[in-house]
């Protein structure tokens, strides 16, 4: 039985306090659900991953228990990306913007003052591909001293889309402390993680079952839209672009057609479903934005004209 649906009998089944008219609202919208199926039951796994977090004793077998969400919801080429963080509890503030400020920026989170990589992580967090951010291990000293510097803690959970079919998240580790350490922090956040991990199963749950037939179709200019800001060097400058029509209602069509929240959404839904080109989104494909990071060798391959068709480390 669909989840909001149960909520609606058991609002409809107290509704003496309410308008009669309301409640009769309230029934047609429950037999709609009933007979639609509009609304996505919950996911079967939600739950299991739930009491896994419960039962856990230390923050790194909960990130074990992050790491197999996006596979577990059809991210099959997603990427767990590890960072150190000191001193600060980042969850509480990641959960204010799951799901339902999913771009929202992250620059309000203190971070290691002498640790570039992680401001860089933080600072293009609307871009599209976020895993190539993060170096090969080992990671470098500095970053490893700049972490420890600060007091290495465990402290929350960060998850961003990467690709059309992947999934980056940042799992916060206790990685030099003691044992019983890291079973302290993790009683004193497993609150907070386990709200994380719900709000993030939730939102891919909806994510994960945006299909194709329930896609208005897109126009051969909003479908050139979605292409230019994907493989933009700079998105945020293709949204301003100049159009036949104003950028602003183009991004409002497409957003409301697709049912998503922003339009870079919208790009992941669009590409993840066939509605943009599939080549275009590959997994190790990167757009010319991805930083110049050390320990990264970049390959490009050339098209017949001598664009740049393919960047890969």
């Amino acid at each position: 039985m669909n989840w909001f649906a149960d909520l609606l009998d058991d609002v409809i089944a107290s509704g003496g306090e309410l308008d009669p008219e309301k409640v009769a609202e309230l029934r047609r919208a429950r037999e709609r659900i009933a007979e639609g199926g509009s609304l996505m039951t919950r996911h079967d796994g939600t739950e299991r991953l739930l009491y896994r977090i419960d039962e856990a004793m230390a923050i790194d077998q909960v990130a074990s228990v992050f790491g197999e969400i996006p596979e577990l919801f059809g991210f099959s080429d997603a990427s767990l990306v590890v960072l150190n963080e000191g001193r600060t509890c980042l969850a509480r503030r990641v959960i204010s913007t799951l799901p339902a400020a999913w771009w929202q920026d992250y620059h309000q989170m203190r971070l290691c003052e002498d640790d570039p990589l992680m401001k860089t992580i933080v600072s293009r967090e609307h871009e599209l591909f976020l895993d190539e951010l993060v170096p090969p291990p080992p990671a470098p000293r500095r970053y490893m001293e700049a972490a420890e510097a600060h007091g290495i803690g465990c402290n929350g959970v960060i998850f961003k889309i990467a690709y059309p079919s992947g999934l980056v998240a940042a799992v916060v580790l206790n990685t030099t402390r003691t044992p019983d350490y890291a079973r302290r922090q993790y009683r004193a956040y497993r609150d907070d993680l386990r709200l994380v991990a719900q709000a993030t199963c939730d939102a891919l749950v909806h994510f994960s079952q945006v299909g194709a037939k329930e896609v208005d179709p897109l126009t051969a200019e909003e479908i050139g839209f979605l292409r230019l800001v994907a493989l933009s060097e700079d998105p945020v400058k293709a949204l301003a672009v100049d159009c036949r029509q104003t950028s602003q209602l183009i991004q409002s069509r497409i957003i409301q057609k697709l049912g998503v929240r922003s339009i870079f959404q919208a790009i992941l839904v669009a590409a993840r479903y066939g509605l943009l080109d599939a080549a275009m989104f590959h997994p190790d494909e990167v757009i010319p934005t991805r930083p110049l990071i050390t320990g990264w060798d970049m390959i490009g391959e050339y098209d017949a004209n001598g664009q740049i068709a393919r960047l890969s480390a």
